[in-house]
């Protein structure tokens, strides 16, 4: 029996992410500078990316949510999670290739990271996670130095120094925070359209990461309007009893796809 006409041989599909247009090469020279006004615009162009596969979408979100929770619950699995946020962006933008090339997406395009670019995707969640444990250690390390500041001032009642303890605590917590989230929006900048940039155009990790930074540089103010309208979406979601969320993670997340052809590639999605 030849192997055309063997009944017990598997069905055969193609699984296969979608071959993007071109690769690297057909980037921009460099991220170019577009409008503020184009911040929203990356959300209303996520739209029809979005709405033309909403269950998939939906469902895609949920599964992704519940690995991660799972894995976050596990005592030294928790880093784990954050190591899949690549490979979930980089499934994401294939999600989303797929629907602007051939009008469908699939729900395993969300895996298409572990089957393809694995090891350029591992590096920059690597990279990723060491940039985010320095800045929490940089934090934590000043919140230490104005704490301990306050418990060395002595010889003073025990009322003034209870107060100075406390002021140094609250100075302490604020100082930390701020320099946190000053640290952490360039570590954010680096990851942002980085795993983007790997499983579609094929570029190495750590240019992805310089250019994902240099493009969210280069287009800061349209990112403020672009965070003050998402932010709005996730209020508005929350409002509806959460199930709102739902709906607004996932066409988010595709809108980031539309900022990458707006900033990389010089076309809207």
């Amino acid at each position: 029996m030849t192997e055309s006409t063997n009944p017990y041989q598997p069905p055969e599909g193609d699984i296969q992410p979608p071959q993007p247009d071109g690769n690297a090469d057909d980037l921009l020279a460099s991220p170019r500078t577009v409008g503020a006004a184009r911040g929203a615009s990356w959300v209303s162009e996520a739209w029809p990316l979005f709405s033309g596969g909403i269950g998939i979408w939906i469902g895609m979100t949920l599964i992704a949510g519940l690995i991660s929770m799972a894995l976050s619950m596990v005592p030294l699995l928790g880093i784990a999670a954050g190591l899949l946020m690549p490979f979930f962006m980089a499934g994401w933008a294939v999600g989303c290739e797929r629907m602007r090339v051939d009008g469908e997406v699939r729900f395993e395009d969300l895996f298409a990271g572990f089957s393809e670019h694995f090891a350029p995707l591992a590096i920059a969640g690597v990279i990723y996670l060491a940039a985010n444990l320095v800045a929490m250690l940089i934090a934590g390390g000043l919140m230490a130095i104005t704490i301990g500041g306050a418990f060395a001032l002595g010889g003073m009642g025990a009322d003034a120094q209870s107060a100075v303890l406390e002021t140094g605590f609250i100075i302490g917590i604020l100082l930390g925070s701020l320099v946190t989230l000053a640290i952490s929006i360039p570590v954010i900048m680096l990851i942002w359209f980085a795993p983007t940039l790997i499983v579609l155009n094929n570029v190495a990790p750590v240019d992805a990461l310089k250019m994902s930074f240099m493009g969210c540089l280069k287009n800061i103010l349209p990112f403020l309007l672009y965070g003050v309208v998402t932010l709005a979406m996730v209020i508005g979601g929350m409002l509806a009893l959460l199930i709102g969320l739902l709906f607004v993670i996932p066409w988010i997340a595709c809108s980031n796809y539309s900022a990458y052809r707006d900033i990389y590639v010089g076309d809207p999605a």
